[in-house]
């Protein structure tokens, strides 16, 4: 197996939204290997651990949702996602993350 890294991009800093209003979280990722990537969210709310919100096979989770496909998504080398109206317990951080597979040389 070979890696040679990959760099995930996210928004960034504190995003200050009304309650009520939609809210847009932008995920971009390039990888250096040959092979498929899992595009993840995580949430984190105060004083708790992270936790998987959203994942490419998922189509929403606590009313967040993919903006594209996954076919789309991957072509892109994006995994954006957006909920239509935000409400005070969604104050948390978000982490844009991924996981891969790899082809094994042999």
């Amino acid at each position: 197996m070979f890696f040679t890294g990959q760099s995930v991009k996210q928004t960034t800093g504190i995003l200050t939204v009304t309650e009520g209003q939609p809210v847009y979280l932008h995920c971009s990722y390039e990888a250096g290997f040959t092979g498929t990537h899992y595009p993840f969210w995580y949430i984190q709310s105060p004083d708790q651990p992270p936790k998987h919100l959203l994942d490419s096979h998922l189509k929403i989770a606590q009313g967040f949702q993919a903006t594209h496909s996954p076919n789309e998504n991957r072509k892109n080398g994006t995994f954006n996602m957006q909920k239509p109206t935000i409400q005070l317990k969604d104050s948390a951080v978000y982490f844009c993350a991924f996981r891969d597979t790899v082809r094994q040389s042999r």
